[in-house]
């Protein structure tokens, strides 16, 4: 049997793009609480207090535009859409026993939409996001309460949505709890044992995300399963011992979490580390047993720049790279400081897919770059030259033999930006006219680079 034909397409999140947060019915979530720019706090969450902006509130209005958008997104030739569901959409609190009619009906449209458009929706259920009611009442998934919430949620959306959404992703970027735990609401600045928390919080995920694939598997319909790292490969600096160890030593941190995904068993370097922290787990015979029994069917990831390991203390240090890490003097940097490596691409998708030998997703690949709108013109070649250099970089990976499943570039359209809340910091094909501070008309305007990937898709 052969393998199945990359989907091309392109990525959105619910928390980043919707907006209407406040309407039919919809409850605040973590991200709504967060004023712009402000990642700094780990995790305290103030109702919106009218003094400061919140660019989730409204965002780029995607609910109440996405017909026009998927009708953009038709024109551009996209075959699949990587896009949320807004968990606190359909249980405001959480923790009722019956979801949001409004939110089931939005998504029943939208999808039909996409469906029609011959679209295949990719669907994350759980995106930086999360109802604010669980996390004022149980504080974050280091509480065991968020897996019985999580599973009332997933499972409604499996039952529902199952027979028109065949690929699933659980968790945006698992992983990156250990660097941004405020994005899963882990609250590591309340407690004198912030690593336990965040450990805690991991394992919770992991079986949830595997009790979550196993009433997948159980209801059938064909849907596959699969959950999400963000990934950067790690290159010692140089040929020195120590920095080569040091980078293997990072890789393997930076792998554990998708070790568990994908092969069902925590590895010993991760179980190492629980034991010289003395990290005190609350994990089960049980817990364990139903993750080595529901790996994924797929491995997402997302891919923007690679990263380098240095003992120096005094090695000069990427700006932009989310994992930090030494600056690599052969690469360009973005506007943000993110270093370019449309190599790393490659060298990502051969290493993940050697390593673990499952079909593979790319659901995040773009540049934020700062836009100029003249005449309603945006030449962003710099766009078209990032992700044409990244998609060779694709393809070579492919004809490596590595099973690729879909890649959707980030984003479709600008919306609000996840690491620093601006919408300056631009990464879509099609320009929404939204400033920082949230005013603007929200006109759409295609790019240069629009037309670009639509030529892509259509001369595959």
């Amino acid at each position: 049997m052969g393998k199945t034909k990359m989907l091309l397409g392109a990525a959105l999140s619910a928390s980043q793009s919707e907006g209407a947060y406040d309407e039919d019915g919809k409850g605040l979530s973590i991200s709504d609480t967060v004023p712009a720019g402000r990642r700094d706090l780990t995790r305290r969450y103030p109702k919106p207090d009218g003094k400061h902006y919140y660019p989730t509130h409204q965002a780029v209005d995607f609910y109440h535009r996405y017909q026009e958008d998927i009708d953009l997104m038709a024109e551009c030739g996209l075959e699949c859409l990587r896009f949320s569901f807004a968990w606190s959409r359909f249980f405001p609190q959480g923790e009722e026993m019956q979801p949001n009619p409004l939110a089931v009906k939005h998504y029943d449209d939208l999808i039909d939409k996409l469906l029609a458009e011959k679209i295949v929706p990719i669907v994350t259920m759980s995106h930086l996001e999360i109802p604010q009611a669980l996390a004022e009442k149980y504080g974050g998934w280091e509480n065991k309460e968020f897996i019985r919430c999580f599973l009332r949620y997933s499972q409604f959306l499996l039952e529902h949505y199952g027979d028109r959404v065949k690929y699933w992703i659980t968790f945006n970027e698992m992983n990156m709890l250990l660097y941004f735990p405020c994005t899963l609401a882990v609250g590591v600045d309340l407690t004198d044992k912030p690593e336990e928390a965040k450990a805690q919080a991991l394992h919770n995920m992991l079986y949830a995300n595997a009790q979550t694939i196993a009433a997948a598997h159980a209801i059938g319909k064909g849907i596959q399963i699969g959950a999400m790292i963000a990934y950067s490969p790690i290159y010692p600096v140089d040929c020195r011992p120590e920095n080569i160890m040091l980078a293997y030593d990072l890789e393997r941190n930076a792998l554990s979490i998708a070790d568990v995904l994908v092969r069902g068993k925590y590895p010993g370097t991760y179980e190492r580390k629980i034991d010289e922290q003395a990290l005190q787990l609350e994990r089960t015979q049980a817990e364990l047993d139903t993750l080595a029994q529901n790996p994924v069917d797929f491995l997402a990831t997302s891919y923007y720049c690679s990263n380098a390991a240095s003992i120096e203390a005094t090695a000069e240090k990427s700006a932009g790279n989310l994992f930090g890490g030494a600056r690599n003097p052969f690469l360009k940097t973005s506007e943000w400081g993110w270093q370019i490596d449309p190599q790393g691409l490659r060298y990502a998708l051969n290493y993940l897919y050697d390593r673990y030998q499952i079909p593979l997703m790319i659901v995040e690949n773009g540049l934020g770059a700062l836009d100029v709108v003249t005449n309603d013109i945006i030449e962003d070649d710099y766009r078209i030259a990032y992700l044409e250099a990244h998609l060779h970089a694709l393809n070579e990976a492919e004809k490596d033999g590595v099973e690729i499943l879909a890649y959707t570039m980030w984003s479709f359209l600008d919306q609000v930006s996840a690491s620093s809340g601006q919408m300056s910091k631009r990464y879509g094909l099609v320009y929404c006219d939204v400033d920082d501070n949230g005013s603007g008309t929200f006109k759409r305007i295609k790019k240069k680079s629009f037309y670009w990937m639509q030529s892509q898709i259509k001369n595959r």
